[in-house]
């Protein structure tokens, strides 16, 4: 998808934010500089819909009026990703079959900051209030949350905490605007099945905070709202969305050590659609498409770049989980296979001649990462057996090309 035009605004990332990024892990305080322009980008996106629309118009003026009331608790709702997909699609000349994000958001801010709050009509029998919950159509509310009713259904979080890190996810099941991902996504967990994927995310993040503990610095910082997809009985999957700063989409039946290599990996994809928001590392027009080992069909240049960035943090993860005594087996197996992936990536990365600049530093940075994968000593047979996995895939894209 092509990008949307770089905004102009006061949120620039420094030099030492942008190699931070780009070494994969702790980046804490390039991931705030992310955060504060997905806020600044939304706050335009909204003031750019609000001018040609009077029901925006009204909404956007309820966002500023309870902004003046709690600057923090309203900046939440407008960072709140469904309102930034929305807003794009939007401007874009989607989103018209249903109703309109924004109104939902100034219900969310109005009800935050103790306001008399405008009821939007619901979508699918409900009305939601990002960040909070929905509301059954049933019964609207009035001024303040309430709780206690029964047309009231919250939005529910996992928590774990290991060696002083906390990981606090919004457990999104219910919002009707979180299908952005192209899949189906699961109705309603049931207690059950929420407390189990709780456990699994327990166990994910003391991996994590145990063999990875810089991943997991940086996914404490930034991550926020998990969205279980239905079960399709072809796999597990996950996914990001662009626009959808912070949120991914996953299976339930993910294993620990599988959601924790997918929370790390579908962050960097956050990570990296945040930055190209602030810093063109390509030619948006350039209409080559390259060889991406991990993906069937041919990918443009945005698409690998994609996958070289967060296919080098995958390994780095497995790469460290190689000394857990139980997942050491398939994680020498899992990075064998990935780092000649991304070792192959790179190569297709380095023949493109759309990269900026800037884009060649990105390049020159994941390089060093991929240099010390490709340096880690494993057994041979792995290696072979990663090989020859590679070398197929190879073949099927020449094949494709003819």
């Amino acid at each position: 998808m092509e990008q949307l035009p770089r905004f102009s605004n006061s949120v620039r990332l420094t030099a030492p934010q942008f190699a931070q990024l780009a070494a994969g892990h702790s980046a804490v305080d390039g991931i705030a500089t992310l955060q504060a322009a997905q806020l600044s980008r939304a706050m335009l996106l909204v003031k750019w819909l609000a001018g040609g629309d009077p029901t925006l118009a009204r909404a956007a003026m309820s966002l500023a009026g309870a902004q003046r009331t709690c600057r923090s608790a309203v900046n939440a709702v407008l960072a709140h990703p469904w309102l930034s997909v929305w807003a794009v699609q939007r401007l874009r000349g989607g989103a018209t079959d249903r109703p309109d994000y924004l109104p939902y958001a100034a219900l969310a801010a109005t009800l935050a900051t103790g306001g008399v709050a405008r009821v939007p009509a619901g979508h699918l029998g409900v009305v939601p209030v990002p960040g909070a919950g929905v509301w059954r159509t049933g019964r609207r509310p009035r001024s303040r949350f309430d709780r206690s009713g029964p047309d009231w259904l919250p939005l529910r979080r996992a928590e774990a905490t290991q060696q002083s890190l906390n990981l606090r996810l919004a457990v999104d099941d219910i919002d009707p605007y979180r299908d952005c991902y192209g899949r189906r996504t699961s109705p309603r967990l049931t207690e059950a099945a929420f407390a189990s994927w709780s456990a699994n995310l327990a166990e994910a993040w003391r991996l994590l905070t145990t063999f990875a503990p810089g991943y997991a610095v940086e996914l404490a910082a930034g991550l926020r709202i998990f969205v279980p997809l239905a079960d399709y009985g072809d796999g597990q999957h996950s996914v990001t969305h662009t626009d959808g700063f912070g949120a991914f989409a996953a299976s339930l039946e993910l294993t620990p050590a599988d959601l924790a290599v997918t929370m790390v990996h579908e962050f960097q994809h956050s990570k990296l659609s945040g930055l190209l928001t602030l810093v063109r590392l390509f030619d948006d027009t350039d209409p080559m498409r390259y060889f991406a080992p991990w993906r069937a069909g041919p990918r443009p240049i945005s698409g690998l770049l994609q996958g070289v960035y967060a296919f080098t943090a995958v390994g780095e993860v497995w790469a460290s989980l190689r000394e857990h005594p139980t997942l050491a087996d398939g994680a020498t197996r899992q990075v064998a296979l990935v780092r000649l992936q991304v070792d192959r990536g790179i190569g297709e990365l380095r023949r493109a001649l759309s990269l900026t600049p800037a884009g060649h530093q990105w390049v020159d940075l994941l390089t060093e990462r991929s240099t010390r994968l490709m340096a880690l000593e494993l057994p041979p047979d792995v290696h072979e057996e990663a090989s020859r996995a590679l070398a197929v895939s190879e073949r099927a894209w020449l094949a494709g090309r003819r």
